[in-house]
């Protein structure tokens, strides 16, 4: 059991970002793009919950992997100002094959959703930078002490914070955009080999 603390950043410029990471001295750990599904009964108990049930296919330039993780809402009191969750995370062996399994115990996929992510270690916190279908989003990792000094020595401002899920900035963004709701958001098929080509 580790407990998951991020809080996201929107509309920053991550050309700029990622010239200051270099010059302090951050390790980029690279770029790879997510493929997600979210798990759920039929009767989407899970969501009900404030649970999450993902399977995640992750593809480097040079190999692939799988991450089965399970979220959890912490217990008692945390603060409201950064994201918590309880999370439980392991590599499987198969995503397909997961997936049948995981179909096999009554869970549907309820949606999917992808991003092509570039990772960044600096100051004992993970900064990704995320690439979405309908946005761009840097999310900070680590411990609340270190994600507010880290944010605070990158210029990144607190007024653009976010402890919204990638699913409530898409909601947000559909809703302004004046489109109909929509769960999944994800590349298509072309869009992902075109940022295959890229890594």
């Amino acid at each position: 059991m580790a407990f998951e603390i991020e809080l996201k950043f929107i509309h920053i410029n991550q050309v700029l970002l990622r010239e200051k990471l270099s010059a302090l001295g951050g390790l980029c750990k690279g770029r790879h793009l997510e493929r997600n599904v979210v798990f759920d009964t039929p009767l989407r108990e899970m969501k009900s919950a404030d649970k999450l049930l993902r399977l995640r296919a992750k593809q480097w330039k040079d190999k692939e992997e799988a991450v089965l993780t399970l979220k959890l809402p912490p217990e008692g009191d945390v603060p409201a100002d950064v994201k918590i969750y309880d999370e439980r995370e392991t590599k499987v062996e198969s995503f397909d094959g997961t997936y049948g399994i995981l179909e096999g115990l009554g869970y549907e996929g309820a949606f999917r959703y992808d991003k092509m992510r570039e990772e960044w270690i600096f100051e004992n916190v993970e900064i990704c930078l995320d690439e979405l279908s309908f946005d761009t989003v840097v999310e900070l990792e680590g411990s609340r002490d270190d994600i507010f000094a880290v944010a605070a020595t990158l210029s990144l401002p607190l007024e653009q914070s976010s402890t919204a899920t990638y699913h409530d900035l898409h909601r947000a963004y559909r809703e302004r955009e004046n489109l109909a709701p929509q769960d999944s958001f994800y590349f298509t098929d072309e869009e992902c080999q075109q940022l295959l080509k890229t890594l």
